[in-house]
């Protein structure tokens, strides 16, 4: 029930239906009243989202989700609707800075919160009508782009425009490292439905996917994500999902996915071997990594360098963490739980029996060197699990 807070703002309210009844595109207005109605009630529930300043209602958001699912129903685009969203959203703000130019910083915190709760329902409403068909389509466009076809013939059996580059994202989840342990964890169909919706908020509908409980690939138009806008996305994406999220990202025009797939997948791998933390990861990050873990005479000199530690599992252990703290003997201390004077007698060790002088800087990035060489060849020469 409008409040009287709410009847104050129905100015506002008819001003932004009368601009976007204007713009909608024609073949939606088929309906006349009915859609004009409608309208003008979603755009009552988000003003009033705007207005109440605090958590959004259930009530108002739930219609604001009948009517986006309607929509859907009878083929209104989510590309659209979502525009409208966002268009209604400006002209509400302009008003606001024509009535009041000295805005304060909560009315403008209010407005992209009720943005973002309705931005976000709209793009349920729209996973909820045809998820199926949706990433049907986007799984079908995925497997055609890594597989080399060619971009019109992806685009005319399957319906998803084919940019011009795109970045493509080898994504893996922990599963081990459940971030909301007082939650039951989710199973393969709510995390892949979780990261779907991600997606759509943040790049629309048209992203081929391939998902899987613990990770996959996103081919992530740049002209939608843009380079520096990658680490927001990969943070949504590690908020959306229950577990440590680690990815890795390579860009390629679309002839060129296939080689960049195996590419970005070969970086993740890397990664996970040598127990990085979660996050992003480009090439330009694991450059020298990637040169020290290319197979070669160069990889197996350097693996050798730690021989002499074979029989010695807690100063390989000692070696990994301090490398992992860029050689911060305290912070290696905490770490492991150790004395700092335990740590530096076993880095003493570990010079002795490789005959390295481990006090020196030089020594300590060459021993790294060789710990990224011999922990890369070690995993690579185990034998798969079985399991």
């Amino acid at each position: 029930m409008p409040t009287a807070r709410s009847a104050d703002l129905v100015p506002a309210t008819e001003h932004i239906v009368r601009h976007l009844l204007d713009i909608i595109p024609r073949r939606h207005v088929a309906s006349g009243n009915l859609l004009s109605e409608e309208i003008r009630d979603t755009v009552a529930n988000c003003v009033d989202l705007v207005a109440s300043g605090g958590p959004e209602p259930p009530d108002r958001t739930a219609r604001i989700f009948e009517a986006a699912a309607r929509w859907a129903a009878v083929g209104v685009a989510m590309d659209t609707v979502q525009r409208l969203v966002h268009e209604g959203f400006r002209l509400y703000l302009d008003a606001h800075l024509r009535q009041s130019p000295a805005v304060r910083h909560d009315d403008i915190r209010g407005l992209f919160d009720a943005l973002h709760a309705v931005t976000a329902t709209v793009s349920l409403a729209y996973l909820s009508v045809a998820p199926a068909a949706e990433q049907t389509a986007s799984h079908a466009a995925a497997v055609a782009l890594l597989r080399g076809h060619h971009p019109g013939k992806v685009y005319l059996e399957h319906g998803i425009p084919v940019t011009d580059r795109y970045t493509v994202l080898a994504l893996a989840l922990d599963r081990a490292t459940d971030r909301h342990p007082g939650r039951r964890p989710g199973d393969g169909h709510a995390i892949r439905e979780r990261m779907q919706i991600c997606l759509a908020v943040h790049c629309g509908r048209h992203v081929p996917t391939l998902l899987s409980a613990i990770g996959g690939t996103v081919l992530v138009p740049v002209s939608v994500v843009a380079e520096d806008e990658l680490d927001d996305l990969v943070a949504a994406l590690a908020a959306a999902v229950p577990a440590a999220l680690t990815a890795a990202a390579t860009a390629a025009e679309p002839d060129r996915i296939p080689a960049a797939a195996d590419q970005a997948h070969e970086l993740l791998d890397m990664v996970r071997r040598l127990h990085r933390p979660p996050g992003l990861y480009r090439f330009d990050d694991l450059a020298l990594e990637y040169q020290l873990t290319r197979p070669g005479p160069g990889r197996d000199r350097l693996a050798a360098l730690l021989d002499p530690l074979e029989d010695h599992p807690e100063l390989l252990e000692t070696l990994r963490e301090h490398v992992r703290n860029d050689f911060n003997r305290r912070r290696t201390s905490r770490t492991m739980y150790l004395h700092p004077n335990t740590v530096d007698h076993r880095l003493k060790r570990i010079g002795r029996l490789t005959g390295l002088d481990t006090a020196l800087p030089s020594v300590l990035y060459r021993l790294r060197a060789a710990l990224i060489a011999r922990t890369y060849d070690e995993v690579r020469s185990a034998p798969p699990h079985s399991g």
